[in-house]
């Protein structure tokens, strides 16, 4: 079974874009093109990642900690319910199912937000993710080098909303979770480098033995 089959899946909030961005960064340049129909660079790439968290529905794949995947729901109110979606997914998992699993979430969540179809733009030399959207049973078309496939929603099951909100509410407490976890480790690696510090300006010399220990002031 594909590694990410360990995975979970959770939303991400305004203060997870530097990992958001990490994510973006680590794409090949080959990925870079296909996910932005075009090159950025990473201080570009930093402000997407912030944009997007704060503008879209963004969900990642998280496997032992990493975000290995991840994908950008943006449903528009003008018109009503037009969505576009993008995928990402770390190089190391490249055709092992997860980009389809990020693709079927999204239309869930896509039909949770009353969105009717959601369109995506590919580059026309990217046969993978092609293929995906016409596994999915999108309608394509083509416009100039890119690929558009329209897929259609289906409509959404009130039986499903509850379960999305606690969905929800568990990716918020899983967040602020890792975002107390960050903090709380750079601290302690803060006092501890303070602490080596203060010992390294009371006993500089003899190899960083005390007065004590070498005889002195005694």
């Amino acid at each position: 079974m594909p590694g990410w089959t360990r995975a979970h899946f959770r939303r991400l909030f305004p203060w997870e874009a530097d990992r958001y961005a990490a994510h973006l960064k680590a794409l090949t340049p080959q990925g870079r093109r296909w996910r932005f129909c075009g090159c950025l660079g990473d201080d570009a790439l930093g402000a997407h990642a912030a944009r997007a968290i704060e503008t879209c529905h963004v969900e990642g794949c998280f496997l032992d900690g990493r975000l290995i995947g991840a994908f950008e729901l943006f449903v528009d109110p003008l018109p009503l319910g037009h969505a576009q979606v993008a995928l990402s997914v770390d190089p190391a998992h490249h055709h092992d199912g997860l980009g389809s699993e990020l693709l079927a979430r999204a239309t869930s969540r896509a039909s949770l937000m009353g969105a009717p179809e959601i369109d995506l733009q590919i580059q026309e030399d990217n046969a993978a993710m092609i293929g995906q959207a016409r596994r999915a049973g999108a309608a394509m078309s083509r416009d100039g080098v890119d690929v558009g496939a329209a897929l259609a929603v289906p409509p959404a099951d009130p039986r499903r909303l509850s379960l999305a909100l606690l969905q929800d509410e568990a990716s918020l407490l899983q967040g602020m979770f890792a975002l107390v976890s960050g903090v709380v480790r750079r601290a302690v690696a803060r006092t501890m480098d303070d602490r080596w510090r203060l010992g390294a300006r009371r006993w500089p010399a003899r190899g960083g033995m005390s007065p004590s220990a070498t005889g002195e002031g005694q």
